[in-house]
């Protein structure tokens, strides 16, 4: 995307308009789903900004929000990751001005996303029964760490929390014996606001009556523990504390190469016997050790010991190539292997953009979510702070009071 062309929004959401209020990664990374769907997103942000912006690695031309002198971004690589397709508009809404201006967005929009805690935006006037009295078919939607009172009381409500917290107690710390990265209990929940936001927007679409909803990060973190979760309603048994090499399915585990490590899940009859052929062990296929899914369970160690003398011998490409895409399997790679990835350039998952001033040009993850008829794009650059203000209060119609 060079400077001399103006793409434009693509994707099958390029009809919504979407008020985002959100900091730091959960309530972005959601809105951040909806804007490379092709939903118009203006971000709203504080005179600060979202503190998310001053978190490194920074390009070379970059001054914080904090800083007066110009500068091609005042964002670092977390802050874009999650605010690509995005306006910026800078709002103090302690401000009467200001606050006008807001309810002005929000009577054309279709949805308001938010993550401050719980009675945040109601103390300055501008929670959910306040907007939707001016716009009965909004959808007011948030991410929460243990959810909002309108839709259940919890005891934590008033609670600050982060991804590290949601995550133990929702079970993912005990599950995996520490924190898992990416930041899940961001994601997840993000993702799942951006799913309920659709949804919720579909049915006021047919009704003409809007909505308002919640994700709690440690309800979030509960689901996708769906498993976890029947295990033990079935049995009145938890799993043992940290990850569990053979539990129910083996080989289903990483295994050592002469450069790193690979995944081998070959847990179906014939997916064992392609593996005993690639590792050149027919002798394995009828082994009473090894011969079902039940006896290798019960035969772990002898098991790994035998697939670990075959991988050890080989590079990670070597035992690709000898499995030839018979069975699930995949290398260890870092994000120089991802970049190089031929099945990355296929599928168009790095694009690239200008973030302004004298950076070079920038590279993000691609939209996942590949539609035949409404292909998207990135076609903004993540924005620096206000940047949009006169632009979007022109294209919204809303004139600013003079002082």
């Amino acid at each position: 995307m060079s400077n001399s062309e103006s793409p434009k929004r693509g994707g099958p959401l390029q009809d919504l308009t979407v008020i985002d209020c959100t900091m730091a990664l959960a309530g972005p990374f959601g809105a951040s789903l909806l804007a490379d769907l092709g939903a118009r997103v203006i971000k709203v942000e504080p005179p600060m900004g979202d503190g998310y912006r001053n978190i490194p690695p920074f390009l070379p031309d970059h001054a914080s929000p904090y800083d007066e002198r110009e500068a091609g971004t005042d964002f670092g690589a977390p802050f874009a990751a999650v605010n690509r397709n995005k306006r910026s508009v800078r709002l103090d809404l302690k401000k009467e001005t200001d606050k006008q201006i807001f309810l002005q967005l929000c009577d054309q929009a279709d949805a308001l996303v938010e993550n401050m805690r719980a009675g945040v935006m109601d103390s300055l006037g501008l929670g959910y029964e306040v907007i939707a009295a001016r716009n009965p078919k909004l959808v007011y939607a948030c991410v929460r760490g243990f959810g909002d009172p309108r839709t259940g009381e919890s005891p934590y409500a008033e609670w600050p929390c982060l991804d590290a917290a949601a995550q133990s107690f929702g079970g993912f710390v005990y599950a995996n014996d520490g924190l898992v990265t990416p930041a899940v209990a961001d994601i997840f929940p993000g993702t799942l606001m951006a799913l309920g936001v659709v949804s919720a927007i579909h049915h006021a679409q047919a009704s003409g009556q809007g909505q308002f909803l919640d994700v709690s990060m440690y309800d979030a973190m509960l689901a996708l523990q769906k498993s976890a979760v029947a295990q033990y309603g079935f049995t009145g048994k938890p799993n043992p504390a940290g990850l569990q090499r053979a539990m129910t399915l083996y080989p289903f585990d990483l295994f050592p190469t002469k450069d790193g490590r690979v995944a081998i899940a070959a847990t179906q009859p014939h997916h064992w016997d392609l593996l005993c052929a690639a590792m050149d062990r027919a002798d394995m296929m009828e082994d009473e050790r090894c011969v079902s899914n039940k006896a290798r369970l019960q035969n772990v160690d002898w098991v790994e010991e035998q697939i670990c003398a075959w991988t050890t011998a080989l590079t990670r490409a070597e035992v690709m190539e000898k499995l030839n895409g018979t069975i699930p399997a995949g290398p260890v790679q870092n994000m120089a292997d991802i970049y190089r990835d031929p099945h990355v350039v296929a599928r168009e998952m790095l694009e690239t953009c200008h973030p302004g001033g004298e950076n070079p040009e920038i590279t993000l993850a691609a939209n996942p979510i590949k539609f035949s008829e409404t292909p998207t794009h990135l076609y903004q650059a993540p924005p620096t702070l206000g940047a949009h203000n006169a632009e979007v209060l022109v294209e919204f119609g809303i004139e600013v009071p003079k002082q």
